[in-house]
């Protein structure tokens, strides 16, 4: 990892973790309902997005809560470990040194903003809140959204806890079938007998560092600066299968890699 991107971090989590002794007021979105499994589907390698899941965790406050991160399960101990720390420079090299964040494929999930996350659900936990991350993915790639799903269904388990996972768009859709696959089964649809709340993160405009097939920047839709504002909220959508909403941005940032490839 680069020294500035390190730096940029510890800056950031010193910031989300505020006044020593504080405890953090969040608000859940207006109109967005709240249920026990929260699917979040999102374009990889974005600020928001990681951001907001922060958020909703925060807003929980006395609930339990877990956030399910589309993380290989190798990185579990390193995240147990790093939020029953105290976030020093030391703990973040220790998260971080793990192959999900050195690969040579770096695909958007394995931002500056999720290792942000990460880092506010360990000051949020420090606040002694009921806060636990939980690494989804799986290596077997055949089986991925099944195992995804199962996991995730696991953690629900837990009586009284929320749920909040962080997906792709295409895992997070409870709509059998995509564009280019009919038969593709995603972990939303699997889910669907939970009745997740399936909430899609967009904006008119903006970039993501995603990998199409190389990976880097790509900047996407309106670039008029005179184009109409569009205000952050949540709002129900019946237009696009296998999502209960959208919450849309004005506009989306790319995260780029906590390790420069």
């Amino acid at each position: 990892m680069t020294q500035g991107w390190m730096t940029g971090l510890m800056m950031l989590g010193l910031a989300l973790a505020g006044t020593s002794g504080a405890r953090e007021r969040c608000t859940w979105p207006e109109a967005m309902p709240i249920r026990p499994l929260v699917l979040v589907g999102e374009l990889h390698g974005t600020v928001e997005t990681p951001a907001l899941v922060g958020e909703l965790a925060c807003a929980a406050d006395a609930t339990p809560v877990t956030v399910a991160l589309e993380m290989d399960p190798t990185e579990q101990a390193r995240i147990d470990a790093y939020l029953a720390s105290a976030g020093t420079a030391t703990d973040r090299s220790a998260l971080l040194a793990g192959r999900f964040w050195t690969r040579a494929m770096q695909d958007g999930r394995s931002s500056v903003a999720m290792a942000a996350l990460i880092e506010r659900l360990r000051s949020l936990r420090s606040e002694g809140r009921a806060i636990q991350v939980v690494a989804v993915d799986t290596l077997r790639h055949a089986d991925r959204d099944a195992e995804m799903a199962a996991n995730i269904r696991r953690e629900t388990r837990r009586e009284g806890a929320r749920v909040i996972a962080l997906l792709g768009n295409r895992h997070a859709s409870g709509h059998k079938g995509v564009q280019d696959d009919p038969g593709y089964v995603p972990a939303g649809y699997l889910l669907a007998d939970l009745q997740p709340l399936s909430v899609r993160v967009d904006a008119p405009r903006g970039s993501a560092w995603v990998c199409a097939p190389t990976c880097g920047v790509l900047a996407f839709g309106a670039r008029s600066s005179a184009a109409a504002p569009v205000a952050a909220g949540y709002a129900p959508i019946a237009t696009r299968p296998g999502y209960d909403g959208v919450y849309m941005l004005p506009a989306l940032t790319a995260s780029p890699p906590v390790q420069t490839p």
